[in-house]
C-alpha cells in the first residue's frame, strides 16, 4: 500500500485541522477534501478497506499542486505531498488515471510537449544547437519551448549580450519531474536518463535553465533517482546566473522605469523546494533600482499560483481559481506587475489576469532583463 514510512503520515494527518488555511487548493475552493488532513482521511479509509479508489477520489488526488506549503507550516514538517505523489503511484499501478493526466504522461514519455504538440523546435540568433564543450548549455524546459517563445527570445538575447559561449539541444527531452508528480516513478527516470545522456554528450560547464522544475531534478532528484551528470557540472537557475553576470560586471543593465508596483512571486519549486530566494529579489532591485514589493505571504511562505504538479494543464479551471487568489494578494498591496522565475507560474497568472479590465501583469524575470538591455 505505499511507502510505510511515507503512508504512516496519514495516521498523524487525518487528526489535524492546523495546516488548513496553508493550502492553496482549499482556500480557492473550501472543500475539506483538498486539505492534508482530506487526503490523509481518504488514504486511511483505503487501506483499511472502508473505501476504494473511484474516480471522484482519483479527481481529488490530482487537484493538489504538491507545492509543499502544508509541510512548510506544519510543526512536525510531515511530507505530506509526498503522500499524494505515492498514491498518484497507487492509482497508476491500478491504470485508475485520469484521461488528461495519461494524455499528458504518454506526451512527456514519447518527447512531445505536455500539450501534445510537437516538441518547439529552437534556433537562437546567437548560439548553434548540439555544440559540444559549450561553456554554458541553456535547457529552457518543455513548458517554455511549448509555451513561452518570449522567454527564450529574451535569454537569447541576454546571453548574446554577454558574448557568452553556449549552446542548447535541437531537441529537448522533458527533465522527468512532471511525470514523476503525476506518479509514473519509472517512467520519469527513463526519460531523465536520456536527458542526462544528452548533457553527457555535450559536456558543458554550465548547465542553465529558467525552469525551477529542472533546477530541482538535477540538483536533488536525479542523485537520488541515481541518474548522473557529468562530474564537476554547475547547475545554476537562470536567476542565479544572471545575477552572477552582473556582480562581476558583465552585464551592465540600464534602470527600467514605469515598474514600481512590481511584486514577485517565489515559485514554490526554486524558492521552498530549493532555498532560492535572494538571487531573483537582488536582480529586480538592480534593474527596477529598488526592492520589489513583497507580497502576504512570501518566501518559504508563499502561496501557490496553481500550476504545479502540471495543474494548469490536468485542471486549468482549478488553477486558475488558484491563481485568482494569489492576485488578490497582489492587489492588496496595489501591485500591477508581478515579476516570477516560473514559467508554469506565468502561465497560470496570465490566464487568472485574462479578462477585461485586468490590472496585472506578469512577467518572467528574463523578460525583464532582457527590457534593460
Amino acid at each position: 500500500m505505499g511507502i510505510p514510512e511515507i503512508r504512516g503520515t496519514t495516521e498523524s494527518c487525518k487528526h489535524c485541522f492546523m495546516c488548513r488555511h496553508a493550502c492553496p487548493t482549499f482556500l480557492a475552493t473550501k472543500l475539506d477534501s483538498h486539505t492534508p488532513r482530506g487526503y490523509a482521511l481518504l488514504l486511511s479509509e483505503i487501506d483499511h478497506g472502508f473505501q476504494s479508489w473511484t474516480d471522484s477520489i482519483v479527481e481529488r488526488f490530482y487537484q493538489c499542486s504538491q507545492c509543499g506549503l502544508c509541510r512548510e507550516d506544519c510543526a512536525y514538517h510531515w511530507a505530506e505531498d509526498e503522500v499524494v505523489r505515492n498514491a498518484r503511484e497507487e492509482i497508476v499501478a491500478q491504470e485508475r488515471t485520469p484521461e488528461k493526466v495519461r494524455s499528458i504522461a504518454s506526451s512527456l514519455i514519447n518527447g512531445r510537449a505536455p500539450s501534445g504538440r510537437v516538441q518547439v523546435s529552437w534556433s537562437p540568433v546567437s548560439c548553434s544547437p548540439d555544440r559540444k564543450n559549450a561553456d554554458v548549455l541553456y535547457l529552457p524546459g518543455c513548458a517554455a519551448r511549448d509555451s513561452h517563445p518570449e522567454i527564450l527570445q529574451a535569454m537569447d538575447s541576454l546571453l548574446g549580450a554577454l558574448h557568452a559561449d553556449w549552446t542548447v539541444l535541437g531537441e529537448e527531452p522533458c527533465c522527468g519531474v512532471p511525470l514523476w508528480d503525476l506518479g509514473y516513478s519509472a517512467e520519469a527516470k527513463a526519460v531523465a536518463k536520456k536527458l542526462a545522456q544528452n548533457v553527457h554528450d555535450l559536456m558543458p560547464r554550465i548547465l542553465l535553465t529558467g525552469c525551477p522544475h529542472c533546477y530541482r531534478s538535477f540538483k536533488e532528484l536525479y542523485p537520488a533517482w541515481g541518474v548522473s551528470l557529468p562530474e564537476g557540472l554547475s547547475v545554476m537557475h537562470a536567476s542565479q546566473y544572471l545575477e552572477a553576470q552582473i556582480a562581476q560586471g558583465l552585464l551592465k543593465p540600464r534602470r527600467v522605469e514605469g515598474f514600481s508596483r512590481a511584486s514577485y512571486h517565489d515559485p514554490c519549486q526554486l524558492g521552498r523546494k530549493m532555498g532560492v530566494f535572494d538571487a531573483p529579489r537582488r536582480l529586480i532591485e538592480t534593474i527596477l533600482g529598488s526592492p520589489p514589493l513583497e507580497l502576504f505571504h512570501s518566501g518559504r511562505m508563499a502561496e501557490c499560483c496553481g500550476a504545479g504538479s502540471t495543474m494548469f494543464m490536468t485542471d486549468p479551471s482549478l488553477t486558475r481559481r488558484v491563481a485568482e487568489k494569489r492576485i488578490e494578494r497582489m492587489r492588496e498591496i496595489k501591485s500591477t506587475v508581478v515579476i516570477t522565475a516560473c514559467q508554469n507560474c506565468k502561465t497560470a497568472f496570465q490566464a487568472a489576469s485574462s479578462g477585461e479590465g485586468s490590472d496585472v501583469k506578469a512577467l518572467d524575470i528574463v523578460e525583464l532583463l532582457a527590457m534593460a538591455l
